[in-house]
This record gives C-alpha cells, sequence and structure tokens, in this order.
C-alpha cells in the first residue's frame, strides 16, 4: 500500500532537519565561548579603550610616527588621565563607603521591618529565604567570568588576567588594527571588501559613539541627581554620584537602580519625604535621559526599544554573568547598525524592528 507523505509535511520535516543542525552549531559555539570566556570577554572590552583611543593614534600616525610610538604615546597619555581621574574618585569613594554601608544597612532593617509588620505580613523566615534565593542568583550571575561560581584567588586571578589581556589587544588593535584589516580585506573579492569595509567602519563608529555617549550620559544622570540630593542635603552625594554614573553604562535599568542606593539614603537621613522627592528625581532623570539625551546623542541608529535593550541584558548575563549583560547591548548595537548599513532594504532592517518591537 503506498502513502504518500503530505507536502506540507516534508515541508516541515526539511525546516526541522535544518532547525537542529543549526541548534547543534549553536550549541557547539555557546561549549566552546563559555570554555573560553575570560579569553572573549576580555577581547570583546579591549574594543571599547581601543575604540575611544584610535583617533588620537590614527592622528599622530597621519603625523608620520610610526605606529608603536604612536600607540604608547596614546597609551601612556590615557593611563596618566585614567590615574588622575582615580586619584579624585577613588578618595572619596572609600571615604563614603563605611557610612553608605551603614545607611544601607539601616534602610535594610527599616524595610524588613515593614515587610514583617505591614500590609504583606511576611515571616522573617520568608524574608531570610528571598534574600537567600536572592543571592544564590547574583553569585551565580558573577560566575558569568569564569568556569562556574568564582571565589577568592580563582576571581582575583581571573579578573587580572582579563584585565591584562584586555590591554594587550586594545594595543595590538590600535598598532596594527588598520593593516591587518587590509589585508584581510584584500584576500576579499570586491564585493566582498566593499560591504566588509561599510560594516567594519560602521561598527567602529557606533562602537565609539556608544562609549562616549554612556559616558556622557552617565555624567547628565549623575550631576542632576546630584544636584537633587545637595539641594535636599542628603549626605555621601559624592559615592552615590559615582555610583549613579557607573549604573549608566547598563542602559535602562543601570541609572535607575544605582539611584535607588540615593533613595535608601535619603529615606534614612531625612525620612519618608526626601525618599519620595529623590525617587521622583531619580524617575524623572531616567525619563529625560530616554526622552531627550540619548537620542539627542545617539542619533537614530541606536534608538532601540526598551524591550530590546532589556532582553540583551539579560540573554548576556544569562550567558557570560554580569561583564555579559554589560557587553551585551553595544553588541546588539553594532549588529543591528552594520545590518542597517548593509541591508539592500533599510526599511526592512533589524533596526526598524529593534525600533518597534514590543
Amino acid at each position: 500500500m503506498n502513502y504518500e507523505v503530505p507536502e506540507r509535511l516534508r515541508w516541515l520535516a526539511a525546516i526541522a532537519w535544518r532547525l537542529v543542525v543549526v541548534g547543534a552549531a549553536v550549541f557547539l559555539v555557546w561549549q566552546v565561548l563559555q570554555r573560553i570566556s575570560v579569553v572573549v570577554i576580555a577581547s570583546v572590552l579591549a574594543l571599547f579603550p581601543a575604540s575611544l583611543l584610535w583617533g588620537p593614534v590614527k592622528a599622530l600616525k597621519r603625523r608620520g610616527w610610526r605606529p608603536l610610538l604612536a600607540t604608547w604615546a596614546v597609551f601612556l597619555g590615557a593611563a596618566v588621565i585614567a590615574v588622575g581621574v582615580g586619584f579624585v574618585v577613588i578618595p572619596a569613594l572609600i571615604q563614603g563607603l563605611e557610612p553608605l554601608g551603614d545607611d544601607l544597612a539601616t534602610a535594610y532593617d527599616d524595610l524588613r521591618s515593614w515587610l514583617t509588620e505591614g500590609p504583606l505580613g511576611l515571616s522573617p523566615q520568608q524574608i531570610d529565604n528571598y534574600v537567600d534565593t536572592f543571592l544564590e542568583q547574583l553569585q551565580s550571575q558573577l560566575g558569568g567570568l569564569g568556569s562556574g561560581v568564582l571565589s577568592g584567588a580563582v576571581a582575583v586571578f581571573e579578573v587580572i588576567t582579563g584585565f591584562i589581556l584586555a590591554l594587550i589587544v586594545a594595543f595590538f588593535i590600535l598598532k596594527d588594527g588598520d593593516r591587518v584589516a587590509a589585508k584581510l580585506v584584500d584576500r576579499l573579492s570586491p564585493t566582498m571588501a566593499d560591504q566588509v569595509r561599510r560594516g567594519g567602519r560602521v561598527a567602529w563608529a557606533t562602537l565609539n559613539r556608544y562609549v562616549k555617549g554612556l559616558a556622557l550620559v552617565g555624567l547628565v544622570d549623575a550631576t542632576a541627581i546630584a544636584i537633587g540630593l545637595l539641594i535636599l542635603d542628603v549626605p555621601l552625594v559624592a559615592p552615590l554620584a559615582i555610583l549613579v554614573f557607573v549604573g549608566a553604562f547598563l542602559p535602562v535599568i543601570g541609572a535607575f537602580t544605582s539611584g535607588l542606593f540615593a533613595v535608601a539614603v535619603a529615606g534614612v537621613n531625612g525620612g519618608l519625604t526626601d525618599a519620595l522627592i529623590v525617587l521622583a528625581i531619580v524617575v524623572a532623570v531616567q525619563q529625560l535621559e530616554g526622552d531627550v539625551i540619548l537620542p539627542l546623542i545617539f542619533g537614530r541608529t541606536m534608538q532601540l526599544h526598551p524591550l530590546v535593550i532589556l532582553l540583551a541584558i539579560a540573554v548576556g548575563g544569562v550567558a557570560f554573568g554580569i561583564a555579559g549583560a554589560f557587553l551585551a547591548v553595544p553588541i546588539a548595537a553594532v549588529v543591528i547598525a552594520v545590518n542597517q548599513e548593509l541591508s539592500p532594504e533599510p526599511e526592512k532592517s533589524l533596526l526598524n524592528l529593534a525600533q518597534t518591537i514590543g
């Protein structure tokens, strides 16, 4: 008895086995990246300082400086600036850490009392379970920089190794990146070479603009919140402003989350009214950032829908922990910008989808 397989079933089977092959390839790549995550993350992180220092190095090369000398000059100049900023910022942060910790501990005790004695009526055991679960999840996320949960000397070793590797990679990108890229492009067909040049130029410009833009956004957020704290006479303005600045490098949620520390400190020292006012300031700054500052700095090519940003952060966090969450958004922005540049139909590119999804 002959039985003919329906056309639709044959079509689904063809799609299914192709999906299995693609899924297996993705899984294999995923496993490899997980095992060399320190190298992968360090190499990607190296692109950030390299993109910032590329302009000065290129300018010196055009003036006739040898690549090695130009790279060392810019590298050492950037190190001097970083050390100078550190001498100003780090003492203020260290000085405020202990009182900040005390205020946050007091705020936690107040919140715990409200959860047990307030309308929710939670038991101390329930709160402890929730806190333990949160800490376990946070610890597992911090393990994204290496193989599993990092602790003690292993964590320090991997962080130092990754930092040194990132500096070395950034140095050689600045010194030889243009020549290596030119030799690679010369091996491609004219059509492919043109696409690689265009895509690389857009990717590099997008990354450079992203890093500079987020630094400026962090400065604006920290300044605005610091002014509000000074008006309300909230203590520990300097360390709180530094936390907000650092938090701004995690788009959408970073500045708001770090701003909640300011809310907690205001609540401990000034009461509920001051806490609510600071919360209103944080929310207002967040709205200003999303509706005015980000579009003004980044332009259309990086106006991604908040849902896209949150999903990118979530995927990066699951894959590589805290570092992955930090790197996910710039990687997504670069991919989308390159797709927009190379797409034969820009109106159907990933950029339009990323701006309208949700």
